[in-house]
């Protein structure tokens, strides 16, 4: 398991702690804040020098949005951001939800299956 994805797993866990008493306690409160710090060090909360994107699993979902799929798998290879953390990036960062329909089990299968044929580590 990554740090991402132990960050982001902890991270759920405070949260359904939180949402299963009503209220988040001091520490908790303070243990998100550095969980948060922590999830920004991750390569896909790298920032970028890019017009439309902040950070580099943004730049990588567009580049997937916009049919531009081996470019993507290319950019998250160059950056060595697995599928499993991308994809944990996205089911965080995308409040508005406007990659849900885009990125289904079976898309994140072939992503899998793409990155592991072309990113051999």
């Amino acid at each position: 398991m990554s740090e991402q994805a132990k960050i982001l797993a902890e991270l759920q866990e405070i949260i359904m702690t939180i949402l299963k008493n009503g209220a988040a306690s001091e520490a908790e409160g303070h243990r998100i804040d550095e969980l948060e710090a922590l999830l920004h060090e991750q390569k896909c909360y790298q920032e970028i020098d890019h017009e439309e994107y902040e950070y580099q699993g943004e730049e990588i979902a567009g580049l997937f949005a916009t049919d531009h799929y081996m470019e993507a798998i290319d950019k998250m290879c160059e950056c060595e951001i697995t599928p499993e953390d991308f994809f944990g990036f996205i089911a965080y960062h995308d409040e508005d939800e406007e990659y849900i329909d885009l990125f289904t089990d079976a898309f994140i299968a072939e992503v899998k299956k793409d990155y592991a044929s072309k990113c051999k580590s």
